[in-house]
């Protein structure tokens, strides 16, 4: 199953639409997942957008650096390497770039995965275009990778980001306390235990979507 993931990072330029997966909302096509290749670490255009976005959108992320175009490309080429992960551009009606989606940990035997790098990045001409990328990203992993289970983790601070996963029918299973460490210019936030010091100031939720749940609920997005 892995190789599917291998395939679509692969894909050149003269073939990515076939392995763009189009985003429709009640039957209506609103934009597409573009995967990211090989092409796109050569793309100074979109590297920067990636950036950019990830700065914008930096305190709902566990680990804070000084982002740059050479330092997200770097990030990029470890994402296309890996074997069990792979990243989508959500791109408008018009393959405008305005968000990103992806998923990462894929266990072809557990039949599970984690949904990473949920980004809006700017405003689509649809506007619930980032939902329904959702759907079709969960559509795409059960009906590509066969995946049974999917998890999403997020800061329990980002109250609009969990209101949305749970509208796709996520639950929340678990809740970690994080403490903030600080080392040349990085912020991270890692697990911490009661007493310790500093003392915990943010948690990480821990979000569950189990296959029929999610099948029951977005019925009316699946393919016919």
């Amino acid at each position: 199953m892995k190789e599917i993931l291998r395939s679509y990072k692969q894909t050149p330029a003269s073939s990515i639409a076939a392995r763009c997966i189009p985003i429709t909302a009640k039957g209506v096509v609103r934009g597409r997942l573009r995967p990211i290749t090989g092409d796109t670490l050569q793309n100074p255009a979109e590297i920067k957008l990636i950036a950019e976005w990830r700065e914008a959108s930096a305190d709902w992320f566990t680990t804070r650096f000084p982002l740059s175009e050479a330092g997200t490309s770097r990030w990029l080429e470890q994402v296309w390497r890996a074997d069990d992960r792979i990243l989508f551009f959500v791109e408008d009606e018009e393959c405008t770039p305005v968000g990103q989606v992806g998923i990462l940990h894929y266990d072809p035997l557990k039949k599970q995965c984690e949904f990473d790098n949920l980004l809006r990045g700017r405003k689509g001409k649809f506007g619930n275009i980032m939902i329904y990328a959702l759907i079709t990203l969960g559509i795409w992993t059960i009906e590509e990778l066969d995946v049974m289970e999917g998890f999403i983790r997020v800061v329990a601070d980002n109250y609009r980001a969990i209101r949305m996963y749970e509208s796709l029918g996520a639950e929340e299973i678990e809740r970690t306390s994080l403490i903030r460490l600080e080392e040349n210019g990085v912020t991270r936030w890692v697990p911490g235990q009661p007493g310790s010091s500093p003392p915990p100031e943010r948690e990480l939720a821990t979000m569950r979507i189990k296959r029929e749940v999610f099948l029951k609920l977005h019925q009316s997005n699946l393919p016919t």
